[in-house]
């Protein structure tokens, strides 16, 4: 039986390596390029996407606890092993691997990472951090000094009652540890974090999270984002959430820099979880909508230091290209050895739906790092023609959970996306596939 369960595995490496292993090509040992090869932000938004069911999972490893001063201190961690085969496709022109056109970029990436978890809690204060050691692998393009405090933060529970709660904690944490999307919340929230939950017998379950966190302390830019929802509505297995997350809070003298944070994006997601009977397996249904609230179509005006204009520039071609949407499905849950999870979503990103630095989807590949705004710095303005950026794309996104042994699970993804809208930026076709296994304790 043993030997049954994990002959699984391999069918998926080998399918899923085959759909894109036409295009790979291996470096060889003429290859002269000196390039220390550094992740885009779109490879980066990757790396934090596991699912709920891999979230669940991990937090029932904190195994070690120690009493001390009234709480309990638990110690737990994860050791990764990655790999991932992408390959993209720029106006027709192959931008990875050996003969890509961005130098230094392979098609084949190796990962290893190690993530330390620190919890305090007594009866009303809690602290948690998350030590991130995230590398390429390899002797001489590898990586050894990658360290992200991923998380710090503590909290108190400042209303306790039978049926309601209050909280606040302060400190860092991820904005989608917090606040659910599959396309939005990829940035890290530094601020202050509010939490209200209600338990009604019949109505359900209601709760409103929210607060405040830090932009860029040198400029004074805050940001604002909540979240409210009812889950489990009157007992159904329907659930519906709201979400608002202010990024526009602040007025420059750059049109640039307030076109780059002109941005008040909306969401509202509707779900329903539900057990079929032959199945066994808990099955969830979405769909979610955004819209930027501030997004324009107006060109970006260019001025000289003397304040005369040298010229506009317009992106979006007149359309303001503010929506995205995404919807889905995912079966099953993994607690034990032989369970597995599957979540399959579409999704479909406009332009100017989410600022690229915030976004958490599918994304373009971007291999070249080539913003939406700006190609390189703040100056290097885009035309029509060049914007890129981690939006404007319709794509598909598979994840596949399997636990091997009570501290092994195996996750494999598939993703591959291409352009939305073609009169903005190049046309792109980006295709990737990940194996992780991951060793949590």
């Amino acid at each position: 039986m043993l030997l049954l369960r994990h002959a699984i595995l391999l069918p998926f490496l080998l399918f899923f390596t085959s759909l894109i292993a036409e295009e790979i090509y291996l470096p060889s040992a003429d290859d002269s390029t000196e390039e220390i090869l550094v992740p885009t932000i779109e490879e980066e938004v990757v790396d934090q996407r596991d699912s709920e069911a891999l979230k669940d999972w991990l937090n029932t490893k904190r195994q070690v606890t120690i009493k001390e001063r009234g709480g309990s201190l638990s110690l737990s961690g994860e050791v990764r092993a990655e790999l991932q085969c992408t390959n993209e496709n720029k106006n027709g022109r192959r931008q990875r691997g050996r003969g890509g056109e961005v130098k230094g970029m392979p098609i084949l990436g190796y990962d290893v990472e190690v993530n330390v978890m620190l919890d305090y809690r007594s009866d009303l204060t809690w602290a948690a951090i998350k030590l991130e050691f995230d590398n390429n692998a390899g002797i001489f393009f590898g990586t050894f000094d990658k360290v992200i405090l991923e998380k710090a933060y503590f909290g108190a529970r400042v209303i306790n009652g039978d049926t309601y709660t209050a909280d606040i904690e302060v400190g860092r944490r991820r904005l989608g540890d917090v606040f659910d999307s599959k396309i939005e919340f990829g940035s890290f929230m530094d601020g202050v974090h509010v939490k209200y939950d209600q338990a009604f017998d019949f109505f359900g379950d209601f709760y409103l999270h929210c607060g405040p966190f830090l932009i860029n302390e040198r400029r004074s830019q805050y940001g604002f984002v909540g979240e409210f929802g009812i889950l489990n509505l009157f007992n159904t297995g329907l659930y519906t959430k709201y979400s608002l997350i202010d990024w526009d809070t602040k007025h420059f003298s750059s049109s640039l820099k307030n076109r780059i944070f002109r941005f008040l994006v909306s969401q509202v997601i509707l779900g329903y979880k539900f057990l079929p009977c032959r199945l066994n397996k808990m099955v969830t249904c979405y769909a979610a909508g955004l819209l930027n609230h501030r997004a324009t179509s107006k060109p970006i005006t260019i001025k000289d230091p003397h304040g005369v204009v040298v010229k506009k520039v317009r992106l979006t071609g007149g359309m303001e290209a503010a929506w995205a949407a995404y919807f889905g499905f995912s079966v099953g849950e993994v607690r034990k050895p032989g369970d597995w999870s599957l979540d399959v979503n579409y999704q479909l990103v406009a332009a100017q739906s989410i600022p690229s630095f915030d976004a958490s989807g599918i994304g373009r590949g971007n291999a070249a790092k080539i913003g939406f705004f700006t190609r390189g710095s703040d100056e290097e303005i885009n035309t029509r023609r060049e914007a890129v950026g981690g939006t404007n794309y319709k794509g598909l996104s598979v994840d596949f959970l399997y636990m091997i042994t009570n501290n092994l699970t195996m996750i494999q993804s598939w993703r591959q996306s291409v352009t939305l809208h073609k009169s903005i930026g190049p046309r792109i076709r980006y295709k990737q596939y990940e194996i992780e296994f991951v060793y949590a304790f």
